[in-house]
C-alpha cells in the first residue's frame, strides 16, 4: 500500500477529529497534536527528507526518545512516545500506515508515583469561586465531581433519571463510554453536593421537598447539566467550567481528572475503605489501576525530604 498524499497540516486534522470523537480533553488533544509537529520538524531536520507516515522506521523513533530523554523528564518523554503510538493505532485503522514503527520501542523507566490530587485547600478555593460565580449548574457540577471523581464525559453525559435524591441519601447512575465497556455503576452522593444539585435543580421547576425521582417520566431523557443552548452539556463545556474556576481560584494544572484523582487517592488511603470498594466506586475495571493511588505522589516525596532536612 502506498501512503496517500497528505500534508502535514491535513493528517493533523484527521488527527484531531480522531481524538476528538474518542473524547479526549482539549488540552490532550493540544499536547498530542503539538508533539506530531515536534516528531515531524525533527524527522525532517534528521532524515533530510519530507514527514510522511511509512517513511518513520523503528530506529528513528528509537533515536527521538533518546534524543528526547537528554533533555526531557521521563513523565514527559513516555508521554510523547504515547502520543506517537496513538497516531500511528489510527493510522492502522484507517489504513494509512501498514506498520508501526512504535511497536517495539520502549518508554523511558521512571520512578512510579500516583496521580497528583488536588490539596484540600486549593479544591476548597476552587468550590468557593464557582459559588461566588452565581452559576448554580456550575457550582452543583463542581460538587458533583468533587464527590463522586466521575470523568467529565460521564458527569456530561447524565440524564435526570440517573439521578435519586433523597434527604439521607442519594445515587447517580453511570454509564460509560463504549471505550470503557460501556459497564454501568450506581455511585452515591453525599450531603453536601446534595444540596448543591438541589439548588440547582430548584431553577429547573423542580420541588426540594418532594426527593427525586418523582418527576414526570418524560423528564427523565432530559440531561442533568444544561449547556447554554438547552441541550446536553459537553465534555468540554466540563473541562472549561473547571478551568474557569480553578484560574480564579489561582490554583494551576487543574482538569476534571484532577477531581477523580482528588477523590481516588482520598479512596485508597482511607484505611476504612478496601480496594474493591475502591475500585467498584470509581468504575475501574482492573484493580491495579485502583492500586497505582497508594503509591506516594511527588507532594509525599516533598514533604518526606522536607522532614529529613528538618531532622
Amino acid at each position: 500500500m502506498s501512503q496517500p498524499n497528505t500534508s502535514l497540516e491535513h493528517l493533523q486534522d484527521q488527527f484531531r477529529a480522531h481524538l476528538e470523537a474518542r473524547d479526549r480533553s482539549p488540552h490532550s488533544i493540544r499536547a498530542y497534536l503539538s508533539d506530531l509537529r515536534q516528531f515531524a520538524a525533527w524527522f525532517v531536520e534528521q532524515a533530510g527528507e519530507p514527514f510522511a507516515l511509512e517513511s518513520v522506521t523503528e530506529y528513528d523513533v528509537r533515536e527521538w526518545r533518546d534524543h528526547l530523554a537528554e533533555k526531557k523528564k521521563p513523565a514527559t518523554v513516555n508521554r510523547k512516545l504515547a502520543a506517537l503510538s496513538a497516531l500511528y493505532c489510527w493510522a492502522g485503522e484507517t489504513g494509512q500506515a501498514e506498520r508501526d514503527p512504535t511497536r517495539h520501542v520502549n518508554g523511558v523507566t521512571q520512578q512510579r508515583t500516583a496521580p497528583k490530587a488536588l490539596k484540600k485547600r486549593a479544591l476548597n478555593r476552587i468550590l468557593r469561586q464557582a459559588r461566588l460565580n452565581g452559576n448554580e449548574r456550575d457550582a452543583a457540577l463542581l460538587e458533583l465531581l468533587t464527590a463522586t471523581g466521575l470523568r467529565a464525559s460521564e458527569a456530561a453525559g447524565l440524564k435526570l433519571g440517573d439521578l435519586e435524591l433523597g434527604e439521607r441519601r442519594g445515587w447517580v447512575t453511570v454509564r460509560a463510554l463504549e471505550s470503557k465497556g460501556r459497564k454501568q455503576r450506581e455511585v452515591p452522593v453525599h450531603a453536601k453536593a446534595r444540596r448543591a444539585l438541589w439548588e440547582y435543580l430548584e431553577g429547573r421547576g423542580f420541588d426540594p421537598q418532594e426527593p427525586l425521582p418523582r418527576f414526570p417520566s418524560a423528564r427523565a431523557d432530559e440531561p442533568l447539566f444544561l449547556s447554554q443552548k438547552g441541550g446536553e452539556m459537553s465534555a468540554y463545556a466540563v473541562w472549561y467550567a473547571v478551568k474557569k474556576y480553578a484560574a480564579l481560584a489561582d490554583v494551576q494544572d487543574v482538569t476534571p481528572h484532577s477531581f477523580r484523582h482528588t477523590v481516588a487517592t482520598r479512596l485508597v488511603r482511607d484505611p476504612g475503605v478496601d480496594l474493591v470498594t475502591a475500585a467498584a466506586f470509581l468504575g475501574h475495571s482492573r484493580l491495579e489501576t485502583t492500586r497505582r493511588y497508594s503509591e506516594p505522589n511527588e507532594d509525599d516525596l516533598a514533604k518526606a525530604a522536607e522532614r529529613l532536612g528538618g531532622s
